[in-house]
C-alpha cells in the first residue's frame, strides 16, 4: 500500500513536525565540521551543498522522502529548531540546498541551467536557529504558529534537548 495514501487517511497526525539540524537532518555539526561560508549548491546535485573548501554537506538519505510525505499531507507543517553557534551558516545552507521541483512545496526556482528546484528553506514553515534552550525555541514556534504544544512532535539526536 502507498505510504502517502495511508498517511493522508491518518486523522491524528501532529500539526507541527520539528527537527533539529545537526545529526538529525545531516551527519555533522555545521559549526564545527564545516569550513563555513561561502556555501555553494548545484541544482544537479539535490540535497547537498559544499562549504568553502568543497566539503560536501548532504542530508541523510531518508530526509527528503520524510519531508515530501509530510508536505503532501493536508495539515502538518515543518519547523527546524537548532542551537548551533553558527545560525547564519545554517540558514544559508537551508536557503540554497536544492530539492528537485517534484519534492515538497509549491515555490519553484529555475536555475540558469534550466533545472527546476526548490530550496530546503522553501519547504520549512518555521525556524528557530540560535544558541540557547530548546524550550525557548518551542515557545517561539508556538507563538509564531499558534499550534498547541500537544500537536507538535520533535526529532533530535541529543537527549539533553528533552527539557521540561
Amino acid at each position: 500500500m502507498d505510504l502517502l495514501k495511508e498517511l493522508s487517511n491518518v486523522k491524528l497526525l501532529p500539526s507541527l513536525f520539528v527537527f533539529d539540524l545537526d545529526y538529525t537532518l545531516w551527519p555533522l555539526w555545521i559549526d564545527t565540521h564545516t569550513s563555513g561560508s561561502p556555501f555553494k549548491a548545484d541544482p544537479f546535485k539535490p540535497h547537498c551543498v559544499k562549504d568553502r573548501h568543497g566539503k560536501l554537506l548532504k542530508l541523510y538519505s531518508d530526509v527528503p522522502e520524510i519531508f515530501r510525505l509530510i508536505k503532501n499531507c493536508p495539515k502538518p507543517h515543518i519547523a527546524v529548531a537548532s542551537r548551533t553557534h553558527e545560525p547564519e551558516w545554517a540558514r544559508k545552507v537551508l536557503s540554497i540546498m536544492p530539492f528537485p521541483a517534484d519534492e515538497g512545496c509549491d515555490s519553484i526556482k529555475n536555475s540558469s541551467n534550466g533545472v527546476n528546484y526548490r530550496s530546503l528553506a522553501d519547504i520549512i514553515d518555521y525556524d528557530e536557529i540560535y544558541p540557547g534552550s530548546k524550550l525557548k525555541h518551542f515557545r517561539s514556534l508556538h507563538k509564531k504558529s499558534g499550534i498547541p504544544y500537544r500537536e507538535m512532535i520533535f526529532f533530535d539526536d541529543e537527549l539533553r534537548n528533552k527539557e521540561r
